[in-house]
């Protein structure tokens, strides 16, 4: 038997050097085929090989990323001709070590053996196209590759599928499916993907239909347990508004039952029995949301879990000794930064429950202002940790600092609102010229009060202005600024 190997002259050179006489160096050489076809393939690519390589025998060569640093664009390989068909070339060259050539010079036609040394093609390729079981669209695109002479489609996390070129590989088809999603819509389209193949039987990738077998029948019937469980979960979620993706893998044991308890409540209206339990307000945590709730406990021991923000519930504040208003259930989340923690805030409502408050006492106006404040100060909180539900509190501030500014019965309240609103739109964006001169005319007002003029400084980056001023004012004063959320914008360097 004949064996062969090919080394570039380089590799040769720094086998050899500084050997002494009696220093040894292995290699592994390829047995040739003794099929004559592919024997003359071989025999073709090494002689081929060899004359472009031999020019090189005492240069420096360069690497793929030196050649692509150098500008280099145009590359090559050598293949036996008959690989004409484009598929067929891809096979050959994902299953047969080649060197790859750098054009250095398309004047002289020089093409220099790059330094990486033969290896083997992998072809891959981000498709577009649908992934559909049935008439459901279930992934759009999905990842192509040619690696060592079979096609492997990957779809999304859930399934890699190895086939054969042709039919000169017998190996057959492998399917391997698995659901690891770590989101709750993302993990109830994967159960779906997968119990609707394995019922159809029939998988359409692009344009190309498979048949499938999932032989996995015990992993499947385990799938759509899981997916009877997971869309009650996601009717709950989606019954609390909650539009924050959900963890799955951060749910504990003890959350478990606390799911299946507020699944049978706020899911599917029961009640249930909860010896002890006391009507009151819930502050609940499950995986990595918290649900605010109301429970409410009737004679008969029966317990009913609703939604804090369905506006069956009753918010009295104390404005005197003497007066008991109700407010917005929205301006309970004031209290111990709830706009901040609370994932089941029902924004549609909170303009609607504002106006209602309003009509029933005035004082729900100014309200409806610390909501605004209180908004704002918790998108700061969360714009590094949570940059979704910060832009989201930024943006229903601004929408109920804009019915204030429109609906305020009280004059001097109004350039407070405004004020609020700049400094909302100063964290979305740059102010405009005509939304600076706007404040600069606030300034002009013989009415304007401190708290007033030293937003305005601040929002207009008047830094010694503000300075001045809020050395001169009241202690109550300074101590009310440094409290607004209007204080980031003071520079650290002031030392105020």
């Amino acid at each position: 038997m004949l064996f062969f190997r090919e080394l570039l002259p380089d590799l040769v050179n720094k086998l050899l050097r500084d050997m002494g006489k009696n220093a040894t160096r292995m290699t592994l050489f390829h047995p040739l085929t003794e099929d004559l076809k592919e024997f003359e393939d071989q025999l073709m690519v090494f002689l081929s090989n060899s004359k472009k390589m031999i020019s090189f025998a005492h240069s420096k060569l360069l690497s793929m990323e030196e050649a692509l640093k150098k500008g280099v664009k145009e590359f090559s390989f050598i293949a036996p001709s008959k690989y004409a068909d484009r598929l067929q070339l891809m096979k050959y060259l994902s299953t047969h070590s080649s060197y790859i050539y750098a054009k250095i010079s398309k004047e002289l036609d020089v093409d220099m053996p790059l330094s990486n040394g033969p290896g083997r093609f992998i072809f891959q390729r981000d498709d577009d196209g649908e992934v559909r079981v049935g008439d459901k669209v279930y992934f759009k695109g999905y990842h192509n590759e040619i690696k060592d002479g079979r096609i492997i489609i990957k779809i999304g996390n859930v399934m890699t599928i190895n086939m054969p070129m042709d039919n000169t590989d017998v190996e057959q088809a492998t399917v391997k499916l698995t659901t690891k999603a770590k989101y709750l819509k993302e993990s109830i389209n994967e159960a779906e993907f997968g119990v609707a193949l394995n019922d159809t039987g029939v998988l359409s990738v692009g344009m190309l239909n498979l048949q499938m077998k999932v032989h996995e029948k015990e992993y499947v019937e385990e799938l759509r347990q899981k997916l009877i469980r997971w869309k009650e979960l996601d009717n709950m979620l989606e019954k609390l508004h909650v539009t924050k993706p959900f963890d799955l893998t951060a749910i504990t044991d003890d959350q478990s039952k606390l799911i299946d308890l507020l699944i049978e409540t706020v899911g599917k209206g029961n009640m249930v029995n909860l010896p002890g339990q006391e009507a009151t307000l819930l502050l609940l945590e499950i995986g990595n949301i918290k649900l605010l709730l109301w429970c409410a406990v009737g004679k008969d021991g029966m317990c009913a879990i609703g939604d804090f923000f369905d506006m069956s519930i009753r918010i009295a504040y104390k404005i005197s000794e003497d007066e008991e208003i109700n407010v917005s259930p929205y301006s309970y989340l004031q209290l111990d930064k709830l706009w901040e923690k609370v994932d089941n805030v029902d924004f549609d409502n909170i303009i609607a429950s504002a106006e209602e408050a309003a009509r029933q006492h005035e004082y729900c106006y100014m309200m409806s202002n610390y909501d605004v404040l209180a908004m704002i100060t918790a998108a700061d909180a969360l714009e590094k940790t949570d940059v979704e539900k910060s832009k989201k509190l930024l943006g229903e501030a601004l929408k109920l600092d804009e019915w204030l500014i429109g609906k305020e019965p009280k004059d001097e309240m109004r350039p407070l609102h405004i004020i609020n609103k700049m400094q909302i739109m100063k964290r979305q964006r740059d102010l405009t010229a005509d939304e600076c001169q706007t404040l600069e005319d606030m300034l002009n007002d013989e009415f304007a009060g401190n708290m007033v003029k030293a937003g305005v400084y601040l929002l207009l980056d008047r830094q010694d202005d503000f300075q001045q001023l809020f050395e001169t004012m009241l202690e109550d004063e300074k101590k009310s600024v440094k409290e607004f959320p209007i204080w980031r914008f003071v520079r650290e360097s002031e030392g105020v």
